[in-house]
């Protein structure tokens, strides 16, 4: 059975293991309000920075505008922001998913960034995080290799890709073709699926549901590989063009591989530029999904942004300036000279003409001593 690596500690970083009260990112400053809105950016789906997928993750004391929290994630310009709120019960939050161009529906390696947040710096001592979202209760848990996520198991029907798609893709045909969340596409070696130079345009053309411009495309992997299969997901319909490690897409195509298999659990590595692996466990009514995290960034935006309400879509308000003063006539010196070549240059009229050259020479004074 192929392993995913495993982390040194559940949360990377400087900070990781630390009490609540050693964190000073955590901490209010005197005189202010404890609630300040903290920012982390956390790479899910790997045990290092710089690999697996980053999400930026936002706690909030209560919700802002759609468009403050849109205007948000753009300006983070990551696949993710999760935006969470407490729900005022123990362990309990609303989770809301924005990329740089929308709102989706569920997100799984941003929902992993944000438990682990919540678990290792926010509230340590649970083990268990509960996310009321769109698309129903998800559960992040604590444990000995990282963290666990339950996402829900979509039903898989059978799917004729059309021949455009595989143009599309630049692959001549389909070993199989389903849909569940996404649709999804098997190829039969991983060469092929690590080759693809897909034509984003047509994919968000071409892929019309269940998600518009969203496609997975999966293969089993290659012999000695230390994990089962591989995938690569492409999004151009939300804004991504392909998305480095995409918890909602193994949660797909890992049921798919248990029963072509007949495993209770599969290790799959999404074979994007940043590349990252998750452990997938099957039941009755979820796909578990076991990974780590490394923290990237800890950080504070500025208060001003909770105020901002509904400003983020009007127009820039240009800075103050003096008033003009009155027009006036401008002296004779600062007329307007004519132009053209056949137009002679006049002197300006606040000053005397000044002598012809080729006049007369002007009269010479001579001073005689009279003695």
């Amino acid at each position: 059975m192929a392993a995913i690596p495993q982390p040194r500690e559940r949360l990377t970083g400087d900070s990781a293991g630390m009490d609540a009260h050693e964190r000073p990112y955590l901490k209010a400053e005197a005189g202010k309000p404890a609630a300040r809105m903290k920012i982390w950016i956390v790479h899910a789906f790997t045990d290092r920075v710089f690999t697996g997928n980053p999400a930026a993750v936002v706690p909030l004391e209560r919700w802002l505008p759609d468009s403050v929290l849109q205007t948000i994630a753009a300006e983070n310009k990551l696949s993710e922001t999760a935006f969470v709120v407490s729900t005022g019960l123990k362990g309990n939050y609303q989770l809301r998913w924005f990329t740089p161009a929308t709102e989706v529906p569920l997100c799984g390696h941003a929902t992993l960034a944000a438990g682990a947040v919540l678990l290792s710096e926010v509230e340590p001592g649970l083990e268990v995080v509960v996310f009321d979202t769109h698309a129903g209760a998800l559960v992040v848990r604590t444990t000995e290799e990282g963290y666990t996520l339950d996402l829900p198991r979509r039903q898989r029907a059978p799917w004729a890709a059309p021949d455009e798609l595989a143009a599309a893709l630049g692959v001549d045909e389909f070993a199989d073709a389903f849909v569940g969340e996404y649709a999804c596409v098997v190829l039969e070696d991983e060469a092929a699926l690590r080759g693809l130079k897909p034509d984003y345009a047509a994919l968000d053309q071409i892929v019309r549901g269940p998600r518009q411009g969203c496609l997975v495309v999966t293969a089993p992997a290659d012999e000695g590989k230390p994990y089962d299969f591989v995938l690569r997901f492409f999004a151009p319909g939300v804004g991504l063009n392909e998305d480095p490690v995409t918890g909602s897409a193994f949660a797909d195509v890992a049921p798919y591989w248990c029963d072509r298999f007949d495993m209770e659990s599969v290790v799959g590595f999404q074979a994007s530029k940043r590349g990252g692996y998750a452990r997938a466990i099957q039941t009755l009514a979820s796909v578990r999904l076991a990974g780590q995290v490394a923290v990237y960034l800890r950080g504070e935006l500025d208060p001003a942004i909770g105020r901002l309400n509904n400003r983020s879509a009007e127009e820039l308000e240009a800075p103050r300036r003096k008033k003009r003063r009155a027009k006036r006539d401008l002296p004779a010196i600062f007329e307007e000279q004519p132009l053209g070549p056949d137009a002679a240059l006049r002197p300006p009229t606040a000053h005397p003409t000044p002598p012809e050259l080729n006049g007369p020479p002007s009269p010479r004074i001579v001073l005689t001593d009279p003695d």
